[in-house]
């Protein structure tokens, strides 16, 4: 307490120019110690609560205890016994300690220190509670992904197998001749009808699945956009800076009371003192944002940059599954070209009616199915180009 130090020894120093008492002068000193006692008590509550700040804030508690300081000072200077020279502080020659300790009392009371702690505080928060629901959605969002794609990678590889199975029978019947009496008696119909319903079935089970994937990229698209519109005040660069302003606060605390004689070195060693848990908590913010803005918001544009490019996570499935259906249907359009002519060149009469009524509706729903499949196919796709 080098401040009341310094004023105790002023007092004594008047004392014996301007005659005070000896009771008086002890009076006086007593109530000096007392104060400085007091002081020293609120500067730890004030230290305190930057050391252990919390989503409520300190601001109120910080003004609270410097409108205690600046009762405890005028106080004093009621209290101090009057002097030859005068009353108050200034009689008993202390007046610029006085006049002082109540203009810093008043900056310190403005609650800027409190503040950057509040900010530093909540946004060390703020990132931690980012960082779990991030972590939260993503996991979320990849369960999602997991299972649909499942589903996704059995509805292909059904239509697959459909156009498979269609492309076997259809080529083995017209390399054995067997194709037209196939056709003629009415099977392939009864064939190609539940073909149809298969191949429909996974085709719109794909079109939800894909619908379902584009929802999860949306999803990962804004919380990318929401913790890029955050950033710039949630960031390294942004935390550092509110530092700073409190660091100046901090040492401009005993510049704003300097008067006259009066250093106010107490206030100077009680702002460097407040520095240290104000960098506790910028520290604490700072690795959080490095977390949420170096590790977390990357790996997020990286799940939607390689995960959610095509149908499937790896792109060259969903394209080597196009190929083969792509080889299976030119396969199956030449063996029913082939057909074609082969009942073209029937003699007329109910064996030709037959075996074209059958293969007309045949080709007609194989031509409708694989049409429907690519545009759903292509729809399916779009849903992704969010």
């Amino acid at each position: 307490m080098e401040d009341i130090v310094q004023a105790i020894g002023a007092i004594a120093k008047t004392a014996g120019e301007i005659g005070m008492t000896r009771d008086d002068l002890g009076k006086a000193k007593d109530l000096l110690q007392k104060y400085g006692d007091e002081r020293d008590a609120l500067f730890n509550a004030m230290l305190s609560s930057l050391s252990n700040p919390s989503a409520g804030g300190i601001l109120d508690d910080w003004k609270n205890s410097c409108e205690k300081g600046k009762g405890l000072l005028e106080s004093l200077s009621s209290a101090v016994p009057n002097s030859p020279a005068g009353e108050g502080l200034s009689g008993i020659g202390v007046g610029e300690f006085g006049e002082g300790e109540k203009k810093v009392w008043a900056e310190n009371g403005k609650g800027q220190l409190a503040l950057v702690s509040d900010v530093l505080v909540k946004v060390k928060i703020a990132n931690a509670t980012l960082i779990q629901q991030c972590n939260d959605d993503l996991k979320t969002i990849r369960d999602s992904s997991a299972e649909g794609q499942s589903t996704l990678h059995e509805n292909l590889d059904a239509v697959k197998a459909a156009l498979v199975d269609l492309a076997n029978i259809v080529t083995s019947k017209t390399s054995d001749k067997t194709l037209t009496a196939w056709m003629k008696d009415g099977a392939a119909k009864d064939y190609i009808v539940k073909w149809k319903e298969g191949v429909n079935q996974k085709t719109d089970s794909t079109t939800i699945v894909a619908q379902q994937k584009g929802q999860l990229k949306k999803q990962l698209l804004e919380k990318i956009s929401m913790l890029n519109s955050a950033r710039e005040q949630l960031d390294e660069k942004w935390i550092e800076e509110m530092y700073k302003s409190g660091e100046e606060v901090s040492k401009s605390l005993s510049g704003s009371g300097e008067t006259g004689d009066y250093r106010a070195l107490d206030w100077a060693r009680f702002g460097e003192a407040c520095l240290e848990p104000l960098r506790e908590t910028r520290d604490a913010a700072v690795e959080r944002s490095k977390t949420l803005f170096e590790e977390i918001l990357p790996g997020l544009q990286e799940e939607a940059d390689t995960n959610y490019l095509a149908l499937t996570d790896d792109p060259s499935n969903i394209s080597d599954w196009k190929s083969e259906l792509q080889e299976r249907q030119e396969a199956i359009q030449e063996a029913l070209a082939a057909e074609d002519e082969v009942i073209k060149d029937l003699a007329e009469g109910p064996y030709q009616n037959a075996a074209r009524e059958t293969f007309d509706d045949f080709r007609s729903v194989f031509t409708e199915v694989m049409k429907d499949l690519t545009e759903k196919t292509k729809d399916a796709e779009n849903q992704l180009r969010v």
